[in-house]
């Protein structure tokens, strides 16, 4: 029986500390010579930098196909008027009180402080080399950011080796989206088709270069454990907490919150109508391989309309990512404190606008995150080789993230649902 992939992750990273932190012990014993834990730890390193180069090669491509399918979903350009500004506006908010919210916990919580492991810095692009992140005001900060958004030429963008211009496809791809739902019937067909066959085939790449997450993983615990000892596991364990905290409070709290006060509606009663659900996407951590089932619950569990529905829903599956946004906010401070640098006020800023944005462009399927980490890290000229010591404990973050984003869209519909005219009601359980 063939083992799921979230076991042969957490088998290849013990695999990969049980070989390393002995390495490293005996070296700092004196009884093997240092070479031999630094020798292990550099083949380590170019086995998940194979791995980091294949995650990259897929991001824009996915972002493009991942967004525009998203767009054009609605199926005509009616659809992104009332219900889709107010949609787009509740997505964009929840995201970034998410981002907020997981920040927050982490500036108290500092999962990373003391552990200045310099993870992979070394040939690495740091802070420095950022020059928008250098001794700028919270305005010229945000008017950078926003500058970066529009693209001098996409083609370029889509093309940067470093996917530092991955804001501007970002941007350009819900952009060409709009303009092909508002394109005649025959031209908004072809295209729509033309897009979602793209994004089926990039899920099926995606999903192929995620099968090596095992190997990439075990490569990088060898690297960090034999070249950085016990350390690793400390600030990793911290780090998880942090993130789970900050998920608890946007699930438990800020969402139940919105559905009291703005959908009027009992946040018990409604969690037990989409408990199947949210029980398929932490199980699968897969919100579009959840779809079908939460369409099924919000409708026929939850009593809401299919025209609102099957709008918010496919939409919320492809861009509205809480948990991914806080997830990868939290996760570029930890590898920013890990790695020795300490992010200022306006630098976070920039850090949760890109965590925002990206998150927008991440897919429903399982480690997408992973995927646009590489976009945030990139953004604020951090070492995207760590992304390998988050991906060692991924995968349970990763199915109680996308569970908290079909929560979130789950939400939306209930929100959109009061707006668009129903009366308040409270949901049961059948």
């Amino acid at each position: 029986m063939k083992l799921k992939l979230h076991y042969q992750i957490l088998i290849a990273m013990i695999f990969g500390a049980g070989i390393g932190l002995p390495l490293n012990y005996l070296a700092y014993r004196g009884d093997i010579d240092v070479s031999v834990p630094q020798t292990v730890a550099m083949y380590g390193k170019g086995v998940g930098d194979v791995f980091l180069r294949l995650l990259s090669m897929i991001v824009a491509p996915l972002i493009v196909t991942s967004l525009i399918t998203g767009v054009t979903c609605t199926g005509n350009a009616k659809g992104l008027g009332r219900l889709g500004g107010r949609t787009m506006f509740y997505y964009l908010s929840t995201s970034m009180i998410a981002i907020v919210t997981g920040m927050l916990v982490f500036n108290v919580i500092s999962p990373g402080e003391g552990a200045n492991l310099a993870i992979l810095e070394q040939g690495a692009e740091t802070l420095s080399a950022a020059p928008h992140m250098v001794e700028q005001t919270l305005g010229q900060t945000m008017w950078n950011q926003l500058f970066t958004l529009i693209p001098g030429n996409p083609f370029n963008s889509l093309s940067d080796p470093s996917n530092r211009s991955i804001l501007g496809v970002i941007f350009f791809s819900i952009m060409f989206g709009v303009f092909i739902n508002a394109s005649g019937d025959e031209t908004r067909e072809f295209l729509t088709k033309f897009f979602n066959s793209s994004y089926e085939v990039m899920m099926k790449m995606t999903m192929f270069i995620i099968r090596f997450a095992p190997i990439g993983v075990l490569g990088f615990m060898l690297y960090a454990s034999a070249g950085k000892g016990i350390d690793v596991f400390r600030a990793l364990g911290w780090y998880v907490l942090t993130v789970a905290i900050a998920l608890s409070i946007h699930a438990f709290i800020t969402l139940p919150l919105i559905l009291v006060f703005i959908a009027k509606r009992s946040p018990w009663a409604y969690f037990q109508a989409m408990s199947p659900a949210l029980l398929t996407a932490f199980s699968t951590a897969s919100s579009n391989g959840s779809l079908p089932l939460t369409l099924t619950c919000v409708e026929e569990r939850a009593g809401i309309s299919n025209r609102i529905s099957s709008f918010v829903l496919p939409l919320g599956a492809t861009i509205n990512m809480d948990g991914t946004a806080l997830y990868e906010a939290v996760a570029v401070l930890f590898i920013a404190q890990v790695t020795g640098h300490e992010l200022a006020f306006g630098q976070q800023v920039v850090v949760a606008i890109t965590a925002l944005l990206a998150s927008i462009g991440a897919a429903g399927i399982p480690h997408a995150g992973t995927v646009m980490m590489v976009v945030v890290l990139s953004a604020v000229g951090l070492p995207i080789s760590a992304v390998g010591l988050i991906l060692a404990v991924d995968r349970v973050l990763d199915m109680y993230r996308t569970s908290i984003n079909v929560w979130s869209d789950s939400t939306a519909c209930a929100v959109m649902d009061r707006f668009e005219g129903r009366p308040a009601e409270t949901t049961s359980h059948k």
